[in-house]
């Protein structure tokens, strides 16, 4: 049995926040009561910003190409705190340091660290660290996670890490905060780009330990950690330490991992009327701006006239995420929002080889973990790759621990609460240097207690009831 959920489509995989700019009004397709209405969702979601001057996020002038990943650019020692909801006893600070993407190409990216109260005992030098890779937020410059005033996944992620004593470095992902080169020239965001974000996720590592070497050292313990976008991205992190290793790594936590964007989109229009293919159906012009960033030549050519000036001529102006992006595209059909398989194209093809976590060697012990009622990333996309990945580790013989964990009647932010009990410990144990796992795989499934009398949704804001059925958009914070 299920329990009741609550389908808020098409709000595309999670995410929110935005910077209002211009009125969007040289729309032809949406026409004064949608501009309105869209203007209105905007101008609330940026109430939700910490602050509306993106000054931080300039890309300083000390940025060069030539800079080494993991270099530090700016360092805002303790950010004010007083326009966020952050629990009382934790402190934060923001920095600007240089990423690279898959093609080598140095970029500045913008991160927040959040201090605990006091760090937890750990027998390593200096404060244990979580590298938090957040969920969807958007592709655009006002979707930076560490300008939302919760930080966008608050007590489910970051504030519980920190409230039990861990430093948590978050990356905001090249494009998002930091959208300008110096030189004026834009700076993309690869939606579900796995291995891109694990990069940023990387490299703040490295940034972070060299804004504050006094208590994030060199070697000290870390593990990473991610969900959705961020489960992807930490998949491909622990691919990362393969070839390219951080000391201190203890291990890796992914969270609903997407791991073949594009073969699942390809899936959905031959089950259209399930509800997980709606939510990846409009997705399309975010995945068409993701391969546009990582291939500017291709110059989203997969939107229609319609998505083309929705995208540009209303979310675009007014530097919109989710809720935002929900509204921009409300009334746009299925037929409207991308044209038909764009996804086959060379480009397109070549773009879900890169993005692709999942099925290649890794460094664990990496923990898994789904919910068995996810419409975002089903569980089957997640437990595909890992069936085929445990197979490669058992012809292969690596010697690395994996487990897929599922929880039964749970969707998509859900699961996050709902494993607490697993990953909050797991990742204690690797810190303090606890025996791993052993190696090889393994699958455990938990069934839930009187899960067909909780509400639940998809998205990231658990208040039910706090918002109407005509402003559903608003569950997208």
């Amino acid at each position: 049995m299920l329990s009741r959920f609550r389908f808020l489509l098409p709000i595309a995989i999670i995410g929110t926040g935005a910077s209002i700019a211009a009125c969007a009004d040289t729309s032809s397709t949406c026409d004064a009561p949608c501009l309105e209405t869209v203007q209105n969702g905007n101008s609330w979601e940026t109430d939700q910003h910490a602050s509306h001057d993106f000054s931080f996020y300039e890309a300083p002038s000390n940025f060069s190409s030539k800079l080494s990943p993991g270099s530090i650019l700016t360092v805002e020692p303790v950010t004010e705190l007083a326009n966020y909801s952050i629990p009382s006893g934790l402190t934060m600070s923001r920095i600007i340091y240089a990423t690279n993407d898959q093609n080598g190409t140095t970029l500045p990216a913008s991160a927040y660290i959040l201090w605990p109260y006091t760090p937890f005992e750990t027998t390593g030098k200096g404060y244990p660290m979580v590298a938090w890779a957040h969920g969807t937020s958007g592709v655009l410059r006002g979707c930076a996670p560490s300008n939302y005033r919760n930080l966008q996944y608050h007590f489910q992620a970051p504030f519980a890490l920190a409230l039990q004593g861990m430093v948590v470095v978050a990356p905001d992902y090249a494009g998002l905060g930091v959208d300008t080169l110096p030189n004026g020239q834009k700076i993309g965001h690869p939606w579900l780009n796995g291995p891109a974000q694990a990069n940023d996720l990387a490299n703040a590592i490295l940034a972070a330990r060299k804004a504050f070497p006094s208590v994030l050292t060199a070697n000290g313990p870390f593990v990473a950690m991610g969900h959705s976008q961020g489960g992807g991205a930490t998949w491909a992190f622990a691919e990362k330490q393969v070839k390219e290793p951080i000391a201190g790594y203890k291990g890796s936590v992914a969270i609903a991992p997407p791991t073949r964007t594009i073969d699942h989109l390809k899936n959905a229009f031959s089950n259209i009327t399930e509800p997980w293919a709606q939510v990846i159906i409009a997705g399309q012009p975010k995945l068409i701006a993701a391969v546009t960033a990582a291939f500017p030549a291709y110059n989203y050519t997969g939107l229609t006239s319609v998505s083309y000036d929705r995208w540009f001529n209303v979310l675009e102006p007014l530097d919109g995420c989710l809720p935002t992006d929900t509204l921009a595209f409300t009334n746009v059909t299925t037929d409207e929002l991308a044209v038909p398989n764009w996804y086959d194209t060379p480009t397109v093809q070549e773009y879900a080889k890169l993005s692709e976590s999942g099925r290649k060697q890794f460094k664990g012990p990496l923990l898994i973990l789904s919910g068995e009622a996810d419409i975002v990333v089903p569980l089957d996309t997640v437990e595909s790759a890992v069936d085929d990945t445990c197979t490669m580790l058992k012809q292969e013989h690596w010697n690395e621990s994996l487990e897929l964990v599922t929880y039964s009647a749970m969707d998509h932010f859900p699961s996050i609460q709902a494993s607490q009990m697993k990953w909050l410990p797991w990742i204690k144990d690797r810190l303090t240097g606890a025996p791993a796992p052993k190696a090889g795989c393994a699958k455990n499934a938990v069934n839930g207690f009187r899960t067909d009398d909780t509400f639940q949704t998809a998205y990231p804001n658990f208040l039910e009831g706090w918002a109407s059925v005509e402003e559903s958009w608003k569950y997208g914070l």
